[in-house]
């Protein structure tokens, strides 16, 4: 097990004091800092390790650490490299966003909706409302993460397209989404993730961790 020292001390040193005192949550700097942290490509299983030294509920160190769901497809490979990072990222501001709200939501990012739903695309004809759904979600991805041609506004103009809005897909979001995030949280478990250590003794390391993006089945046809 290789110690990660490239994580900030003070950034360590700012956690354990947060998590000292049960009482206190994690001040917004130290959020910006995890932020930043993420934006650089840290591993997201090094960072779960920190969310659970701040204490962060089990439930959003699982999220963090379990795999990207997909599709159960010969066309996984099509997933470009910057929207499995996108999807890691994502994820991660969702958590910090719930944390900040002291919630635990139900639902993964458009972006993990994307990503899950490219390869089924490649098979067959999706049924209408997840079409809609693809669509809408390429476009929020696309626009977030400046994925759009240059002088494009949005995915719809495109490809000669209606704009979707939420509302009409807000249904088949929410089903794939939770299907995801269970997924995503049950396979953690699975790996190992949310035991609580012991915050005086542990170093920041991260053990190896096999993980396979075994997807739970959604009919899209």
């Amino acid at each position: 097990m290789d110690q990660l020292s490239f994580i900030p001390e003070e950034l360590v040193q700012t956690i354990q004091q947060n998590t000292a005192n049960r009482d206190n949550r994690c001040s917004s700097s130290t959020l910006e800092m995890l932020r930043l942290l993420a934006s650089l490509d840290v591993p997201k299983e090094l960072l779960a390790c920190m969310l659970e030294m701040a204490e962060f509920s089990i439930h959003h160190v699982r999220y963090l650490a379990g795999p990207l769901i997909l599709h159960r497809s010969l066309w996984g490979d099509v997933i470009p490299t910057w929207l499995k990072a996108a999807c890691v990222q994502d994820r991660f501001d969702l958590i910090l966003e719930e944390y900040e709200q002291d919630q635990v939501g139900d639902y993964a990012t458009p972006t993990e909706v994307l990503a899950y739903m490219m390869p089924a695309s490649f098979e067959a004809p999706m049924h209408r409302d997840y079409s809609d759904l693809y669509i809408w979600a390429g476009n929020e991805v696309m626009r977030k993460h400046n994925k759009l041609p240059e002088g494009a506004d949005n995915f719809y103009e495109l490809i000669g397209g209606r704009a979707i809005e939420f509302k009409t897909v807000k249904t088949e979001f929410h089903d794939l989404s939770r299907s995801i995030r269970q997924s995503v949280v049950k396979h953690a478990a699975q790996q190992g993730w949310g035991k609580r250590r012991n915050r005086k003794t542990e170093a920041i390391a991260v053990d190896p961790v096999q993980t396979t993006d075994q997807p739970e089945q959604v009919s899209l046809f």
